[in-house]
């Protein structure tokens, strides 16, 4: 095997170890949030906060590993995600609970610019790079998408305290890419801009300032669907392995999404893909709450849609960006993937509140409303091009 398809799927499965453990807890939030003797909207904060702190560093951690010549973030990201997310299951005070899970997502955003920005490397020169960004991708989505169902499984076959044990995989597979995945190209020319030179030089381009937005966006429909719908159907009084299958199904429709999403591109064009991914959502989850009181079976199949829709475009927006400016692939990453998905779930605590007070219905339609305005804007504007 040549050096970019073992760096392709040795990236790609560590990509998918590792955020199947960041998704690992979510159908045990109501748990969760019972042990820790704490309501949705005061879980809201806790989640928002470890999903954000570390993520909207990532562009740093780009920056640096762009100047880096060696994988150290690769092996101990993915360690530090591994370890310290199950970890946090183990407490029941809302302090330690926290800084386990703040540590774990500071591993998750140590590893996903580096690994992102090796996919690239690796396959700069080959036409096939949009469908490579989206294996990788939809793997990590996969993988998402495989931790609900076997946190859930783990928790009700051997035992909540036996959640913590999945770390193993982790520990396992880091020692195994270590050896696995090619060592990087000497870069030729290191990065000697400034960090905040570099923010402002992305954020002034269009393409990028757009997109950035656009993540930001999937990030607060991804994360407020997938933390409130384990509480939405706890009230409809529905057991914990049937909650787990359901949010597995809808990150699978997602990974589905990012493998698929270069052949839409290729027939509808990459502004259109972007601007369906946006506007599908909206109609998609009126269905889904109408549904909900009248047919579970079609309910979940709109609400499995959505997950496919809010991915779609998740590849094509880091190639688009990472495009418009290649000489910073890892800061792109960084703010694409980390900050525009970590302020996004910075929302989940106002959005938390709102439901605690108003409904979990309600903000699922205002949040997919902002997203269809969006995705009209996108496709109305010059911005992007097909």
């Amino acid at each position: 095997m040549n050096k970019a398809k073992s760096a392709l799927w040795g990236l790609s499965t560590g990509h998918f170890i590792l955020d199947m453990h960041v998704a690992i807890l979510i159908p045990l939030y109501p748990l969760i949030a019972q042990r820790l003797d704490i309501n949705l909207a005061a879980i809201s904060v806790v989640i928002a906060l470890g999903h954000s702190m570390a993520s909207v560093l990532e562009p740093l951690f780009g920056f640096i590993s762009d100047k880096m010549n060696h994988r150290i973030f690769l092996v101990w990201g993915l360690i530090m995600a591994c370890f310290f997310i199950p970890l946090a299951s183990k407490f029941n005070v809302i302090i330690p609970f926290t800084i386990c899970l703040v540590i774990g997502m500071f591993g998750n955003a140590l590893f996903h610019p580096q690994a992102s920005s090796l996919v690239r490397e690796f396959n700069e020169k080959n036409p096939k790079i949009s469908l490579f960004m989206g294996i990788f991708l939809g793997l990590g989505t996969l993988g998402y998408a495989t931790g609900p169902y076997l946190g859930a499984f783990i928790c009700e076959r051997f035992g909540y305290e036996k959640v913590f044990y999945t770390f193993i995989f982790g520990l396992i597979y880091a020692i195994f890419m270590y050896f696995y995945v090619p060592k990087m190209h000497i870069k030729e020319q290191i990065i000697k801009e400034k960090f905040l030179t570099i923010i402002l030089t992305i954020f002034k381009n269009k393409v990028c300032a757009l997109l950035f937005v656009i993540s930001m966006m999937k990030s607060i429909v991804s994360i407020c669907y997938s933390t409130f719908l384990p509480f939405l159907l706890q009230d409809e009084g529905y057991k914990l392995s049937k909650i787990g299958i359901i949010i597995t199904l809808f990150f699978i429709a997602g990974g589905i999404a990012s493998f698929t999403s270069s052949r839409f591109e290729k027939k509808i064009g990459t502004k259109n893909t972007i601007a369906l991914s946006m506007n599908a959502i909206f109609p998609l989850t009126v269905a889904f709450l109408i549904l909900l009181k009248h047919s579970f079976v079609l309910s979940m199949v709109c609400f499995v849609l959505i997950g496919y829709f809010i991915l779609l475009s998740v590849g094509i927006i880091l190639n688009q960006a990472q495009r418009a400016i290649p000489k910073y692939t890892g800061v792109i990453s960084g703010i694409i993937q980390g900050a525009g998905w970590g302020i996004g779930a910075l929302f989940l605590t106002p959005m938390g509140w709102f439901s605690q007070h108003f409904g979990i219905d309600k903000i699922l339609i205002l949040i997919s409303a902002f997203a269809f305005v969006i995705g009209i804007y996108s496709i109305k504007s010059d911005i992007l091009k097909n």
